[in-house]
């Protein structure tokens, strides 16, 4: 994450935004991996249902097409940006605004991130559902490099509300525990912790260092 702010931080801010850089360094990858994934399957199955149901309609096919290369090829913000351009008002455009959004915000571009998550609009099933939620957690991301904390509380209440899944829910109520601490709510900060433990039972052994009884 980028160290672009537009307030003076407290000390408290640098330790959280600190805290929150070492959470992606750990589970960035391991995250980003997982989302193309389910970004090339969700792209892939709606291009055989568009093929299948509208031989008339190609132009979701070769976006879909265009989206997966750029996926496969690890390519540049620019390219999802492009995308979303190009395939304006498709649901791969829709896709792609979360893989724009994503990639500015990971090259600290804060104003691009902000633009292209804006344009992304939320959609159903199990896949749309973990994508809404990630671009609640971006959002939130970047409030906390502004140091909003209001802002980020919501959003990644949001993010935690709009999916189950369980690797999106924990990492949204981890960092949600961290702007807590920022804000001074160390209460609240422990609940998360809790709410987590309560909902995964199995995360018991990674967070009791963080739960006080």
């Amino acid at each position: 994450m980028a160290n672009k702010v537009q307030q003076p931080e407290n000390d408290l801010m640098v330790e959280t935004k600190g805290k929150l850089e070492l959470f992606f360094d750990k589970y960035g990858n391991k995250l980003l991996v997982v989302l193309a994934c389910i970004t090339i399957v969700a792209v892939c199955g709606f291009v055989i249902y568009n093929i299948s149901h509208n031989r008339g309609e190609k132009r979701e096919a070769i976006a879909g097409a265009a989206l997966a290369n750029v996926i496969n090829a690890a390519g540049s913000a620019e390219e999802f940006a492009a995308i979303v351009e190009e395939y304006s008002n498709t649901q791969v455009a829709n896709t792609a605004a979360y893989m724009a959004g994503a990639s500015y915000l990971e090259a600290g571009d804060l104003e691009n991130a902000k633009l292209y998550l804006a344009k992304y609009e939320n959609v159903g099933g199990a896949a749309g559902e973990i994508l809404n939620a990630l671009v609640y957690s971006l959002r939130g991301d970047i409030a906390v490099e502004e140091n909003d904390l209001q802002s980020a509380e919501a959003l990644y209440r949001q993010a935690m509300e709009a999916s189950n899944d369980p690797m999106t829910y924990t990492e949204n109520a981890q960092k949600l525990a961290l702007v807590y601490d920022a804000m001074g709510d160390k209460a609240k900060a422990q609940q998360c912790y809790k709410d987590i433990v309560a909902k995964y039972p199995e995360q018991q052994r990674n967070l009791s260092k963080y739960i006080v009884e």
